[in-house]
């Protein structure tokens, strides 16, 4: 008679069921990474919001190419993202002022997201951070090693710090 193995609860059972709950207490680095977070999602709208009405003037332009580069939003334009570009531009009839506005504010409701998350104490923003602030950390060291800036270098030492500490402190990824 052979003895049956004990049957554990299939992986997306246990990884539904990681994300469902609630992470401890939150120490000094997570009230800072809340912080950041929504600081910058505030500081991202009002840019956002800024590009879409001040843009369609067109005084903004040297502006936002400015802030396009600084800010790390003109990385990875490879023959993919320069076709999908055009085929907004040409569909929507958008400018490049308003495509990154729109874009400003689409990764000011993901960094809400994530400081909002992390506030309640959810897993789930716990995941979603770790995830969405590593998946930049190639293009941010990559622009860091071509144009090297004060504000490169510091986003992505941030980017790793936070990466760093969830990932190993929270225990992300382990058990599942």
């Amino acid at each position: 008679m052979v003895k049956k193995d004990i049957e554990h609860p299939h992986y997306f059972a246990r990884l539904w069921q990681e994300l469902g709950t609630i992470g401890g207490e939150h120490d000094a680095f997570i009230k800072v990474i809340i912080i950041e977070r929504i600081v910058k999602a505030i500081v991202l709208v009002t840019l956002g919001i800024g590009l879409l009405v001040a843009g369609r003037k067109g005084w903004l332009d040297i502006w936002a190419s400015w802030a396009e580069d600084q800010l790390n939003l003109n990385v990875g334009r490879n023959i993919i993202v320069q076709l999908l570009l055009r085929f907004i531009t040409y569909i929507g009839a958008f400018n490049h002022v308003t495509i990154l506005g729109i874009s400003a504010i689409a990764y000011a409701a993901l960094e809400a997201t994530e400081g909002v998350g992390l506030a309640m104490r959810r897993r789930w923003a716990e995941y979603l951070t770790v995830i969405a602030t590593g998946i930049l950390i190639p293009y941010e060291a990559y622009e860091v090693i071509h144009r090297v800036t004060l504000f490169k270098v510091g986003a992505l030492l941030l980017n790793l710090a936070v990466v760093g500490y969830l990932a190993y402190r929270k225990r992300l990824f382990v058990g599942i």
